[in-house]
């Protein structure tokens, strides 16, 4: 299902680039958390006013139950394939590890990933497809967005190669059944597991001490 749009939203592309612009200012090697929980509730309250201006506006970025099991099937294989990958490299370096807290973890980050995929999915992708030069090419709008995520994580070139695959997976995944919720979950889990892992970087401790 698509929801055409006349044309770009311009005010959402203008915070996500100031939000681009803050990261690399902060230039965060981690989630910093007060710019975190800045970014999630600004985020929310422009989500709350656009759907207060259009009830529709949900599911046009892909915030849609009607759809979910399907959409939440291809994405649940990536996910279990992607975590058997890391469980395997974590357990050939040293890394592979559960601290007790890796459950809040893998319940906190999704929120994190609701908002990073909205932006990248809900907000890059169906403004790119808005623009007459790139409506029909969808292997180029992956390839932009996937680099575009990819450039803000550019501090770690592992994190940065890591986002760019995975977000070029997100959002062939997005063209297919237009829902960002599965991916947000897996993104949030994945980025956990990525971090402890494979970067042997326990977000926990950093964000919390």
């Amino acid at each position: 299902m698509t929801y055409p749009s006349p044309k770009p939203d311009w005010v959402a592309l203008a915070g996500i680039l100031i939000c681009i612009v803050l990261h690399i200012i902060l230039d965060a090697d981690k989630p910093c958390l007060p710019f975190v929980v800045s970014a999630c509730l600004g985020w929310t309250v422009y989500i709350a006013l656009r759907v207060w201006q259009d009830r529709h506006v949900l599911a046009e970025w892909g915030f849609r139950t009607d759809n979910l099991l399907a959409a939440a099937k291809p994405s649940l294989v990536l996910l279990a394939a992607t975590v058997v990958g890391l469980a395997a490299l974590g357990a050939y370096r040293g890394t592979l590890r559960f601290p007790p807290h890796l459950a809040f973890l893998l319940l906190l980050y999704p929120l994190w990933g609701v908002i990073q995929q909205f932006l990248a999915l809900g907000i890059v992708v169906a403004n790119l497809e808005r623009l007459l030069s790139l409506h029909d090419r969808k292997r180029l709008i992956a390839l932009v967005t996937a680099t575009i995520f990819a450039l803000v994580h550019l501090n770690d070139w592992r994190v940065a190669t890591a986002t760019f695959w995975l977000e070029l997976a997100f959002v062939a995944l997005y063209f297919r059944e237009r829902n960002v919720l599965p991916l947000a979950v897996a993104h949030g889990w994945l980025g956990t597991l990525f971090y402890l892992w494979v970067l042997d970087v326990d977000l926990w401790m950093q964000t919390f001490g």
